[in-house]
């Protein structure tokens, strides 16, 4: 039996990125007082919301997004929790980045094809997608029963 092959988040940087913006809108904030320039509020705002939205990144650093195991995967969805068995998926694969548009991410599809699961890989996880390949081959030949 293998040790678990899990996806995190670096909530490290979560936390960097949103001291940053935060930071940054707190100098944009002071500054439009200072100054009385008003027009300074908006990217302070703007920055604020950011911030904010990385700190929802950090959540519960020990709960991962994606577990893939000698029985099957579980994954973070919209709504809560997926479970699949080896058996019961069509597909595993990993999906390079694709311009600046998607991120990398692994992508899994159920027997029937009618339903598909994400995960995020790359620079906000502690994963990459070599190394996210490499895991899932190893996992999936011995454990399709």
């Amino acid at each position: 039996m293998t040790d678990a092959f899990e996806v995190r988040r670096r909530t490290g940087l979560y936390v960097l990125l949103a001291v940053v913006c935060l930071g940054l809108a707190g100098g944009f904030g002071w500054l439009a007082y200072d100054r009385d320039d008003y027009v300074l509020v908006a990217p302070a705002v703007v920055l604020a919301v950011v911030g904010l939205s990385y700190l929802r990144g950090v959540g519960d650093p020990r709960t991962p997004l994606f577990v893939a195991d000698d029985h099957g995967i579980r994954l973070r969805a919209e709504q809560g929790w997926v479970g699949l068995l080896w058996s019961e998926l069509g597909e595993i694969k990993v999906e390079r980045r694709e311009g600046l548009v998607h991120d990398p991410r692994i992508k899994v599809v159920s027997t029937d094809g009618q339903r598909f699961f994400t995960s995020p890989l790359g620079v906000a996880t502690n994963v990459s997608p070599a190394e996210a390949e490499v895991q899932l081959a190893q996992r999936r030949p011995a454990a399709a029963y």
